[in-house]
């Protein structure tokens, strides 16, 4: 009786996760945004964290026309005009700056039996995040910067930086 049990699970599991890709099969696809509910189900910490940062409220920091302005939404939203925000649909899923608009589109790399292997998930476009990624929005073309500083960010920007760091 046991037996069809231990069986019935695994093939469960096995169709919840699926058969782990191989680094070529990473060379063709492209990726799509999921935002960032879907990285919550195994980032519940992160995700809990960066949302009491400025960048989960984002999209809701511009006012009057800059809200419709792609020039800024670009930096307010998540994969703007890429698959992620766009101002026909989409909205809620990506507003805000999410996991996704620092370490690309998730669609490839945000299965767990893909997560689990660094390789894989760079191999499949996580992306890794330095301060070259923040200054794509963090720089004088936006009308409020007044500088950037990097490690004073990763403290208070993104997410907790308390644990041990894996990207």
């Amino acid at each position: 009786m046991r037996k069809p049990l231990i069986v019935t699970a695994a093939i469960v599991v096995f169709a919840l996760l699926g058969p782990v890709p191989t680094e070529e099969q990473a060379e063709s696809p492209v990726a799509s945004y999921v935002g960032a509910k879907k990285c919550k189900v195994c980032h519940l910490e992160i995700f809990n964290s960066w949302e009491r940062t400025k960048h989960a409220e984002a999209l809701s920091a511009l006012k009057g026309e800059d809200g419709k302005n792609p020039a800024c939404l670009a930096c307010h939203t998540t994969g703007f005009r890429r698959g992620g925000y766009d101002t026909e649909g989409s909205v809620a899923d990506f507003a805000g700056i999410q996991c996704e608009a620092c370490h690309g589109a998730g669609s490839l790399y945000s299965r767990s039996s893909v997560m689990r292997q660094p390789n894989l998930s760079e191999a499949f476009g996580l992306a890794r995040v330095d301060s070259t990624t923040c200054v794509t929005c963090h720089n004088s073309k936006s009308p409020t910067f007044k500088g950037f500083a990097y490690e004073a960010g990763l403290l208070t920007g993104t997410h907790s930086r308390r644990r041990t760091r894996r990207h």
